[in-house]
């Protein structure tokens, strides 16, 4: 392998680690002669695809969330890109057409796993989802607007400092509630109820019993 980097993807609510490989021979361009039919041709594509590699293999792998870690792999495969730090830091982000990343869904339990994996010392992510990653204090959550951010951060040209936690901060602004069911007293099943409507964005009708 020339490249392999480090990466999640979201499985429900939990984050599963997923590695990047990037094998020789990925990016030139290969052109095949000697009167090739359609289904030939397309085995340059197959091939080139299968050089790319997302394991492990048995994973569903649905999620835009690949484009940076893999833009990432195929410029280290390919030569311009080298880096130390791809061991020590996971990425993940989607790219927009222009080199912008976006924000990804589950940013926060990709940071947890980050920081259960052994050796790992930080995750980059699109800015948009910085914050929400940053909740998980005992890893570093790196800021990345572009691409180009990306590859300076990884080549040591772009200092970028980690997105500070502000767990305690968080904690005191979001602690605090108009209405709080420590007001109610009973009415277990009602209130057992309207959590679970709520926590998963549900319609819900109550009918008051005179």
């Amino acid at each position: 392998m020339l490249a392999k980097l480090k990466t999640f993807l979201l499985l429900g609510i939990e984050a599963l680690p997923v590695e990047v490989d990037v094998s020789p021979g990925a990016l030139p361009k290969t052109v095949l002669v000697g009167l090739p039919k359609a289904a030939v041709k397309e085995s340059t594509h197959r091939v080139e695809r299968a050089i790319v590699n997302l394991a492990p293999a048995e994973l569903p792998k649905q999620a835009s969330s690949f484009d940076l870690p893999i833009s990432l792999g195929m410029l280290a495969g390919s030569g311009p890109l080298q880096s130390e730090l791809f061991d020590r830091y996971a990425s993940v982000g989607e790219l927009a057409l222009e080199g912008n990343t976006r924000p990804v869904k589950g940013a926060l339990s990709m940071a947890i796993a980050a920081a259960k994996q052994e050796g790992l010392r930080g995750l980059v992510v699109s800015s948009e989802s910085a914050a929400e990653a940053a909740v998980v204090e005992n890893i570093e959550v790196i800021p990345v607007a572009s691409l180009a951010q990306a590859i300076g951060f990884f080549t040591g040209t772009l200092e970028i400092e980690p997105t500070p936690s502000r767990l305690e901060e968080l904690f005191e602004t979001f602690s605090t509630y108009e209405e709080d069911f420590l007001d109610v007293r009973g009415q277990e099943m009602a209130k057992r109820a309207i959590t679970i409507a709520a926590a998963e964005a549900h319609n819900l009708l109550t009918l008051w019993m005179v």
